[in-house]
C-alpha cells in the first residue's frame, strides 16, 4: 500500500498493529519456546546451549571479589600514575586469560585540582567545603591523601558573592526565579543534584550569568529519607560529597580539544565549546545547610523545599561566600585497555566495555562492572582454551577518563570509526555493575526482545529463578516506550529504557551507529562518587557475598556468545518501527498547535511509514528464510547497516558530534534519552527553521534505514520456507 496522503495521525494506529505483527513474528519470526535460540540454524542451537553451560559454570564469587579487592586498593583518578597502574593490572589480567591485549594510549586535555576552598564569609566566617571524614571500620575511608573534591573540568577563578538557591537549576526552575524577579548574574548559584546532568546545570548557570556553581546532594534525594545512611546503610551521610564532571558532553562528550578536522589540529580551550567557563565545587548537604540557614528572601517554591532541618529560602540573603578554585590543566597520558579473543571472522566484533578509572576508590562505580568483566574474560577464555573458537572475534574494552567525560571511549571510537562501522556487530556496556539485586537494562529497540532473551539463561543468586524472572517480579510489567504503554498493547514485559548518555555506550551509538546495550543490577545506593564507594561499601551493602557481579558476569557472557556465534544476527526491527510510530504521534500532536510545522514533518512521516514497511517485509522475509550460509554476511550486513543508516552526517543542530536521528540525551538533561531529539528540539524553541532541517535529515535516515532492510529482505526472499531452521 502507498504511504502517499497518509496523515501523521496514523502513527499510533501504526504502533499498535507493528507491536501485534512483531509479537506474532518474535524476533523477525524467531519466536522463544524450549530450547530455541533466535538466530541460530535449528542444527547448532544444541551446541550453543552447551556452549552457554559450559561459560556459565566459571564465573564465581571469590574471583571477583579479589578482582574487586584489588581495583580498591587505591584511589585511581584519570590522569594520575594510579590510573595507569590499573590499565597494567587489566592488561594482565586479560592477557593471562589468552586474549590478544594492548593498551592504547591517548593524550587528553585533562585537569587536576591544586585548591578547592569554599568560605562563608558573611554575616560570619565558616570553612566550607570541608572532607568527608573517615567512618570507623572503613580503612578505605581514613585515607589522608585524597585529592580534593572537585567538580571536574571545572574553571580556575576566585569569586566571592551573595548565594541563590537554584533547586536543581533545571531551566523550568531559572523560569520560577524570572518569575520572582531574582536574576542571578553576578551571584553564586547553589543547586542540588538530580534531575539533569551536572553539566547541564553548569551552561545554565553560566548562560544566566551566574559567577560560580555550588552543588551538593540533599538529603531527600539520596539521604537519609531513603534509609539509614553509611555507614549504617547503603544511603549518603550529611557529610558525603558526590564528584562529577561538569564538561559539557550534551554538546561534545570526550575530549573537549578534539575538533574531528581533516587535518587532526586541536582546538585552543578558549575555542572549545563543551568546556565551561565558571569555577564550580561539590559539597556536602551539612555545608549546604550552613548556606541555605543565611539566605533570605521568600520561602522557596513549591518543590523546591529539601530534607534539611530548616526552611530553604531563594535569596539573595545575608551569606557572602567565598569560592577558589585552582586547576592544574595539561595533555596527561589515559591508557584504554583492548582486548581480543579472535574469531574464525576476525571481521565482525563483538564489543563489550566497562571504565577502570574512578573519582575515588570506584567499588561501584567502575569497579563491580570491571569485576564482572574480568570473570568474562575468565570464562571465555577458559573455553577457548577447552578447544572452542569464537565465530566472530569479541573485544573487551576497559576505558580510561570516563569519569571526566567519556574521554577513553570517545577517543577510540573517533580514531577507529570506518573500522567499526564496517566490523562492529554491537556493543555491550556496563558501567556502574552491581549496587544490589534488581537487575536494569538499556538498549536500542532492536535489542530489547535479545537482552531480554539472554536474562531468561542465566539464575538470579537470590531468588533461584532466572534473572527475568526476578526482573519481571520485581519491576512489574510496564511499556518500553517514552510515552507509556497503548490501550491494546498485547505484550507487557519488564521495561528496558532507552540510552541517554552517562557512559561509555554514547559514542559508539550517538556517533558511530553501533547497536548498543547497558545493563546492571541495581539497588540503594547513596555513595555515588563519594570516598565511601569503596570495598567496605560493596561487602556491606552493594553486594554481600559477591553474587551478583559472576551473575552479570553469566548475562554479559551469554549475550556475547549469542552475537558471537549467530547464523543470523536477531536484531528486532519491528520494535523499532513500532517505537518511532508511537514517538511520531507525540510529535504530531505538538505539531498541530504550530502553524506549519506538520506540513514540515509530513515528508518524516512518511519515511517513518516506509520504515515500518520494510521492517514488516523484513519480518515475513527472514521468518520464512530456510538458512543459507552464502546468504548469511549480506543479510547481516544489511541488518547492522541499519543503525549507521539512521545516521545524520551533518549531526544535530547546534550539537553536531550527535548523529543519531532517533535517539540522543537531551540538551536540556544531559542524561536522560530523547527520541527524535533533532526534531523535538526544534518544536521546543518553536523554530520552523530548524525543524525543517532536522525533519529532512530524520526522514532522508529513514529511508535509507528502510532501503537496508529491504535489502535483508531481497537476499531472504526466495529461500524454502521452513519455520524451524532458525530457532523458530
Amino acid at each position: 500500500m502507498s504511504s502517499q496522503g497518509r496523515q501523521p495521525v496514523i502513527a499510533l494506529a501504526l504502533s499498535i498493529v507493528c507491536t501485534l505483527v512483531f509479537a506474532a513474528a518474535g524476533v523477525f519470526g524467531q519466536a522463544k519456546v524450549d530450547a530455541e535460540i533466535p538466530g541460530f540454524a535449528s542444527a547448532r542451537v544444541a551446541k550453543e546451549v552447551e556452549l552457554e553451560k559450559s561459560f556459565k559454570a566459571i564465573p564465581d564469587a571469590a574471583h571477583a571479589e579479589g578482582d574487586l579487592r584489588q581495583l580498591t586498593s587505591a584511589p585511581h583518578v584519570a590522569g594520575t600514575a594510579a590510573s595507569k597502574h590499573t590499565a597494567e593490572w587489566l592488561l594482565a589480567q586479560f592477557k593471562s586469560d589468552g586474549f590478544d591485549a594492548q593498551i592504547v594510549t591517548y593524550n587528553a586535555y585533562l585537569p587536576l585540582p591544586r585548591q578547592a576552598e569554599l568560605d562563608l564569609v558573611a554575616p560570619q566566617q565558616v570553612q566550607l567545603g570541608t572532607p568527608e571524614p573517615p567512618v570507623p571500620g572503613d580503612t578505605n575511608s581514613s585515607d589522608a591523601q585524597l585529592m580534593p573534591a572537585v567538580s571536574g573540568y571545572s574553571a580556575s577563578g576566585d569569586v566571592t558573592a551573595p548565594v541563590i538557591y537554584v533547586n536543581y537549576g533545571t531551566p523550568e526552575d531559572y523560569r520560577q526565579l524570572d518569575s520572582l524577579g531574582i536574576p542571578v548574574k553576578g551571584k553564586l548559584v547553589l543547586a542540588r543534584y538530580g534531575r539533569d546532568y551536572r553539566g547541564v546545570k553548569a551552561k545554565l548557570a553560566e548562560e544566566r550569568g551566574a559567577v560560580g556553581l555550588i552543588l551538593y546532594s540533599d538529603p531527600e534525594d539520596d539521604g537519609f529519607i531513603s534509609g539509614d545512611v553509611f555507614p549504617d546503610g547503603p544511603w549518603r551521610p550529611l557529610d558525603g560529597i558526590q564528584r562529577g564532571s561538569i564538561l559539557y558532553t550534551q554538546i561534545r562528550p570526550g575530549d573537549p580539544l578534539v575538533a574531528n578536522n581533516p587535518d587532526g589540529k586541536r582546538l585552543s580551550p578558549a575555542d572549545a565549546k563543551s568546556l565551561p567557563h565558571i569555577p564550580s565545587i561539590p559539597i556536602s548537604a551539612k555545608d549546604a545547610s550552613v548556606i541555605l540557614a543565611q539566605l533570605g528572601r521568600q520561602k522557596v517554591p513549591a518543590g523546591w523545599q529539601g530534607a534539611l532541618p530548616l526552611t530553604y529560602h531563594v535569596g539573595p540573603g545575608d551569606a557572602i561566600v567565598r569560592m577558589r578554585v585552582q586547576m592544574d590543566y595539561a595533555e596527561r597520558p589515559i591508557y584504554d585497555v583492548i582486548a581480543k579473543l579472535h574469531g574464525t571472522s576476525d571481521d565482525q566484533w563483538v564489543i563489550l566495555g566497562n571504565h577502570h578509572d574512578a573519582w575515588v576508590y570506584g567499588a561501584a562505580d567502575p569497579g563491580s562492572g570491571t569485576s564482572a568483566m574480568l570473570e568474562v574474560a575468565r570464562g571465555l577464555g577458559q573455553l577457548a582454551r577447552s578447544g572452542w573458537t569464537p565465530r566472530r572475534t569479541i573485544v573487551i574494552c576497559e576505558w580510561d577518563a570516563e569519569e571526566p567525560g567519556l574521554v577513553g571511549s570517545t577517543d577510540w571510537v573517533e580514531t577507529n570509526r570506518s573500522e567499526l562501522q564496517e566490523k562492529a556487530i554491537a556493543y555491550i556496556n556496563t558501567d556502574v555493575g552491581v549496587t544490589g539485586p534488581a537487575f536494569s537494562g538499556s538498549a536500542v529497540p532492536s535489542l530489547k526482545g535479545f537482552l531480554r532473551d539472554a536474562t531468561k539463561a542465566v539464575a538470579d543468586p537470590q531468588t533461584g529463578e532466572s534473572v527475568y524472572g526476578a526482573w519481571k517480579d520485581r519491576a512489574g510489567l510496564a511499556s518500553d516506550s517514552l510515552f507509556g504503554p497503548v490501550a491494546d498493547e498485547p505484550v507487557r514485559q519488564p521495561p528496558i529504557s532507552a540510552l541517554g548518555a552517562g557512559s561509555d555506550f554514547s559514542p559508539f551509538l550517538d556517533y558511530a551507529g553501533i547497536p548498543s546495550m547497558d545493563v546492571s543490577f541495581t539497588g540503594d545506593y547513596g555513595v555515588y562518587h563519594s570516598r565511601y564507594d569503596d570495598f567496605y561499601w560493596m561487602q556491606h551493602f552493594g553486594d554481600p557475598g559477591f553474587v551478583y557481579e559472576p551473575a552479570l558476569a553469566r548475562v554479559i557472557g551469554v549475550m556475547a556468545l549469542r552475537l558471537a556465534e549467530a547464523d543470523i544476527l536477531p536484531l528486532d526491527y519491528g520494535t523499532y518501527a513500532s517505537e518511532i510510530a508511537r514517538a511520531e504521534d507525540d510529535i504530531s500532536s505538538r505539531a498541530a498547535a504550530q502553524p506549519g510545522a506538520t506540513a514540515i514533518l509530513k515528508p518524516a512521516m512518511d519515511a517513518s511509514v516506509d520504515f515500518s514497511d520494510a521492517a514488516m517485509r523484513a519480518a515475513d522475509a527472514l521468518d520464512a528464510f530456510s538458512y543459507d550460509p552464502a546468504k548469511e554476511g549480506a543479510i547481516n550486513r544489511d541488518l547492522v547497516g541499519v543503525e549507521q543508516a539512521l545516521l545524520s552526517p551533518p549531526g544535530l543542530s547546534g550539537r553536531p558530534w550527535f548523529k543519531h536521528t532517533i535517539f540522543a540525551p537531551g540538551s536540556d538533561t544531559g542524561y536522560s534519552a530523547e527520541i527524535l531529539p533533532g526534531v523535538t528540539e526544534a518544536l521546543d524553541h518553536r523554530d520552523l527553521n530548524a525543524l525543517q532541517t532536522e525533519s529532512t535529515a530524520l526522514a532522508e535516515a529513514l529511508h535509507r534505514a528502510a532501503a537496508r532492510l529491504n535489502d535483508a529482505a531481497s537476499q531472504a526472499d526466495g529461500s524454502n520456507a521452513s519455520p524451524t531452521d532458525l530457532g523458530h
